[in-house]
């Protein structure tokens, strides 16, 4: 069997999935939009999902209409709580765009530090979408964005780490409730 989650290596959903499987062979994937509209192609597979979880992609799509919608497809086999790694919001300082570039469950916690900082209105970044914090993160070095919200680690393993133009802003810790689902055959 294999468990299926969110990748890429060092992702929070590859972390949890590390913690929970035993035999199953870890699939990782680009997006969640690319696990839950392949369920079809998943069966006898296990799922690994955050109830933070909702698409900036497909309207519609997030773990409490997901829960709801696919009951007959996608079984609960557990759920357990595992915090998620300690996340930055890192400013770069000498940015070239006016963009926050982030996965979309950090939205609000985004919208929550501009506000702090009045930099929610015209003045302050647009927000842009990637498909996971470390994606985002590489977005927000090639792009030169000026802001993004990155787990802990990853910024301090990373060459950037001591580079004066890249300052943490804030560090949060938040929790994070993950469920493992059965996905079942059509008719199952």
């Amino acid at each position: 069997m294999r468990l299926h989650t969110l990748g890429p290596v060092g992702t929070d959903s590859q972390v949890a999935a590390e913690f929970y499987r035993t035999n199953q062979e870890l699939v990782l994937h680009q997006s969640f939009e690319e696990i839950l509209t392949n369920l079809d192609d998943l069966a006898g597979d296990q799922i690994l999902l955050p109830v933070a979880f909702k698409s900036n992609k497909i309207p519609g799509l997030n773990f409490a209409d997901f829960n709801y919608l696919e009951w007959e497809r996608a079984k609960i086999v557990t759920s357990f709580n595992l915090p998620l790694m300690p996340l930055m919001v890192l400013e770069n300082t000498a940015h070239t765009r006016q963009v926050a570039t982030i996965h979309a469950a950090t939205e609000g916690l985004m919208h929550r530090y501009l506000q702090s900082v009045d930099l929610d209105n015209v003045w302050g970044p647009s927000i842009v979408f990637a498909p996971s914090k470390p994606v985002a993160f590489d977005q927000f070095i090639e792009e030169q964005d000026w802001f993004t919200i990155i787990s802990a680690n990853q910024f301090e393993h990373s060459p950037y780490a001591q580079d004066a133009q890249y300052q943490v802003r804030q560090i949060l810790r938040p929790s994070m409730v993950w469920v493992v689902y059965q996905v079942q055959e059509v008719g199952s």
